[in-house]
């Protein structure tokens, strides 16, 4: 059970070595101009392999059509429902979740993302028990990796996929030898990642750079971080902190020899890479190339 680009490179790594009985995803959904339908990673991977796929709104209203597949475990990455009861008593070993973090930190929807935007070295993926509530069941194994400094939320997800296949087909192996060990978690370590939105992406230049910089990264590729010009949102994609000192949201240079610096709370922000609305994403320098931002106060 899963949705995105993550899900379906976990499901690619595993699928030569146990029989995948089903796929089940989120339905498809109608975008863009053309009003085009547009499937899941998972499900394109699925129907490119020949493996069955359901879509229920609510696969929990639907856990009965599970037994038909007769399989012996589900497991779920980046599904994106919340299963009930009937779920994870639909197969003999019930249910195990792929998750992105080292539970019991960064339990929900985002748990990379915010290690990104947090500034964390490391990062990892653990392998739990799925019981009623939210990431809370017992670990049975996990892994590490440091987190590259200058990598976005999205490339560190890409990194992960091996150490998450990785985990993954351990805790399958020491399920079926009757080796596994479900460890609980410490209630009193739990921190919380919840899911990502758009209002929470626009820059606070009362902060500090560094800390921005670990924010931008934390929202690529989505919601992505922005700032307000023209009464526009120009998104910024890539930047730098700078030890320069000056009023926050102030342009403190806009020429073609550093791009657009600005001021924050603590030290400046280069913006290395941008997109205003209606065109391409571009370095810093080229947007500054025929604008002239020196000292305007940016929202």
């Amino acid at each position: 059970m899963g949705s995105p680009q993550f899900a379906a490179d976990v499901l690619a790594g595993i699928v030569n070595q146990h029989e995948i009985v089903c796929v089940v995803t989120q339905p498809d959904t109608v975008a863009g101009r053309g009003h085009q339908i547009q499937m899941s990673a998972v499900k394109h991977f699925a129907v490119a392999h020949g493996i069955p796929v359901l879509q229920p709104q609510k696969i929990s209203a639907e856990a009965h059509l599970l037994k038909d597949y007769q399989a012996d475990i589900i497991v779920t990455c980046a599904f994106g429902q919340i299963l009930r009861q009937s779920v994870l008593d639909a197969t003999p070993h019930g249910v195990i979740n792929v998750h992105g973090s080292l539970l019991p930190k960064y339990r929900g929807a985002a748990p990379v993302q915010w290690a990104v935007i947090n500034g964390d070295k490391t990062i990892g993926v653990t392998i739990l028990q799925t019981e009623l509530g939210l990431d809370c069941g017992p670990m049975i194994c996990a892994e590490s990796l440091t987190i590259d400094p200058n990598a976005t939320a999205g490339e560190t997800l890409h990194a992960l996929v091996p150490v998450a296949v990785k985990a993954l087909l351990q805790a399958l192996e020491q399920i079926q030898n009757g080796a596994a060990k479900f460890v609980p978690q410490d209630n009193n370590l739990v921190t919380m990642a919840p899911m990502l939105n758009k209002e929470m992406a626009k820059i606070d230049w009362t902060r500090k750079a560094s800390d921005l910089v670990n924010f931008v990264r934390g929202l690529n590729p989505w919601p992505v971080a922005y700032f307000t010009w023209n009464h526009e949102p120009v998104k910024v994609y890539r930047a730098t902190a700078l030890a320069i000192n000056s009023q926050p949201g102030v342009v403190v240079q806009c020429d073609a020899h550093r791009g657009l610096v600005i001021g924050c709370g603590e030290g400046a922000l280069q913006v290395d890479s941008l997109q205003v609305p209606g065109k391409k994403i571009m370095s810093g320098k080229d947007f500054c190339n025929g604008r002239n931002l020196h000292s305007v106060v940016l929202e």
